[in-house]
């Protein structure tokens, strides 16, 4: 479970509203409602005030314990949540190669005039006439 659906079913589950809830955390009612549909995560000074608030740990909160109770039995369970993600998604990190090997091109073609700029031109080249 995401986190936000944790929290909009733990505070539905202890009857409290938006509103209670956000006084009870300190923030306001559309950071709560920014929580539970995804579109902002609670900052980290607010996830033990909230978990206090739902009555569950922190870890169930994040998703890592059981903060809902299983399905009984005849119930349908949900079907799994969101979508896959697309390759885009998964690889938008190989974008940074382009520049990299853009610049180090353009480093490769600029090293002749840094070197030569710098005497190590006329160093190697009177090392090698000198015999």
């Amino acid at each position: 479970m995401t986190t936000g659906v944790v929290i909009q079913t733990c505070r539905a589950r202890r009857n409290l509203s938006q509103e209670r809830l956000a006084e009870l955390v300190g923030v306001s009612r559309q950071a709560v409602s920014k929580w539970e549909v995804g579109d902002a995560l609670p900052d980290t000074d607010k996830l033990v005030p909230l978990a206090r608030a739902l009555g569950i740990t922190v870890d169930e909160l994040l998703g890592n314990g059981p903060a809902a109770p299983p399905p009984e039995e005849g119930q349908p369970t949900s079907a799994p949540e969101g979508r896959r993600p697309g390759w885009f998604e998964l690889h938008w990190y190989w974008l940074g190669l382009i520049p990299v090997i853009w610049g180090c091109w353009a480093l490769i073609r600029l090293l002749p005039v840094l070197l030569f700029a710098l005497g190590v031109t006329n160093s190697l080249t009177s090392a090698v006439y000198s015999f």
